[in-house]
Parts: C-alpha cells; structure tokens; sequence
C-alpha cells in the first residue's frame, strides 16, 4: 500500500518553462530564497529561474539587460517535524544539458544529469533524514553543452503523513492503599466512633425537675403557727410522762 504524502512547498508550476518567475533584479552570485516569505510561489515566485556555471564571463541577458539569474542558488525550509531517510522527496524539473548538483545543509547529495538544451529533465530525489526545525537545499550548476546557464521549471517538496494512532480510553487508575494510608484510615474510624459515645444529644439528657413552689404565702394561712405548737405540746406531753403528778380526789361542792 503506497503511502499517503502531502505537499510541504512547491516554487513555480511544472510544464511552464519558468516564465512565472520574477525577471527582475540581474545576476547575483549567490541568492537565498526563504520558502514562506512570498507572496505568491506557485504563480509569481520572487526567485531567479536560470542557474549560471560559476565563473562565466557573460551574463545571461536580453536586450542588453542581465536576466534574473545566480550562480548557486540556496533554498531555506523549515520542517514542523522530523522525516526518516527516504520520506522526504523533491521533485526539481530543468531545461538544459548541465550536470546540477544537490547540496542539503551543506553535504551533497546527488547530481543530475540534464537531458540536453530545450528538453525538461524531470527528477524525484528522495533526501537523508531531517529532523524538525530549519534546513537549506542548494543547487549548483557545471559542465555540459551550451551556453553555461540552464532555466529552473519548479520545485516541489513532499513529505510522508504519518499514519494517525488508534485512541484507546484509558480508564483512570484506583490508588493503592499503602500501609501508611489504612493505619490512618482505622485510626480516623476510632475517632469517629469515640466521639460519637461521648456526645450526648440534649433530647438524651433527662431535664432537673423543678421545685413546685406554693403560690400562697404560709403566713397568710396560719400554718407556721400551728406547727409551732402542735411541737410545743408534743413535747410537754413527754415530760409530763417523765414526771407524773399525783392524783388527789377532790370534793365536790354543790
């Protein structure tokens, strides 16, 4: 099953010779496009479309103006994520008969051989593995026929999807009792139930009966006085018991 890849960049369109480049800005020995910079890279790229042999006396021209070209041609990229040998693949499509070389980040990787002058040469070159952050291809051109320059078509970077992982739910872990948490767990039980013994609910509590008072007065009733001698002949009763006078008849007068 092939895998499935996406586009990360592409710079003009293939099968338009170049035309969509900018023409404007001359020779410059060395030029760094920085994808993500322009405006529009497909229709209207702002790179220069002609590779020139390092060391050619005469500039590619027209109308005795020089054309917008480079003797080595820096390409920067950033990558989102790191790519395994192999899935990355540049598609580079060129006019000409010149031998161009591959640089990635400075170590070269693959020449290509142009099919000869006015005939596309279509490449696919898969690169070495890059990791996520910035990176910069390079082409350069030399030897072959003509007339030491050779017309870029477009350029085109593709990476590997990474295939997407199946979800799983995962069900949350329950916390393993250690001995350290069941002492403090039964010590936390006694607790309650020791104080659960000592509190004492107010509806548990008999309430103290309270003393019946009388509502009248006992001076007003005469009771404290018949008390008093109720006591007093109580006890004269006992001493005449003690002391008993003798009994003398008396006469009866009429």
């Amino acid at each position: 099953m092939p895998q499935q890849t996406e586009t990360l960049w592409q710079i003009g369109q293939a099968g338009k010779g170049g035309q969509e480049f900018s023409q404007v800005g001359g020779w410059q020995e060395e030029f760094t496009y920085v994808v993500g910079s322009d405006p529009d890279p497909i229709n209207q790229p702002q790179m220069p479309s002609l590779l020139v042999v390092p060391g050619r006396k005469t500039k590619p021209q027209s109308k005795g103006k020089q054309l917008f070209s480079t003797d080595k041609l820096n390409i920067q990229f950033t990558l989102a994520q790191s790519y395994s040998t192999g899935e990355l693949t540049l598609f580079y499509n060129f006019f000409g008969s010149q031998v161009d070389t591959l640089w990635v980040d400075g170590e070269p990787v693959t020449e290509l051989v142009g099919v000869g002058s006015g005939k596309p040469t279509k490449t696919q070159i898969p690169l070495p593995a890059l990791s996520a952050g910035q990176h910069t291809l390079t082409l350069t051109t030399d030897r072959g026929l003509g007339d030491g320059a050779h017309r870029i078509d477009y350029l085109k970077l593709e990476g590997v999807v990474a295939p997407q992982q199946p979800q799983t739910l995962q069900t949350p872990e329950t916390p393993k009792e250690t001995k350290e948490t069941k002492e403090t767990m039964a010590n936390e039980k006694k607790e309650t139930v020791a104080k659960e013994k000592t509190e004492v609910t107010p509806s548990e509590v008999s309430p103290t009966p309270e003393e019946k008072k009388s509502y009248v007065p006992t001076s007003q009733t005469g009771l404290s006085d018949y008390a008093f001698w109720c006591e007093y002949a109580e006890k004269q009763a006992k001493k005449s018991q003690k002391h008993p006078k003798p009994f003398r008849r008396g006469r009866i007068w009429t």
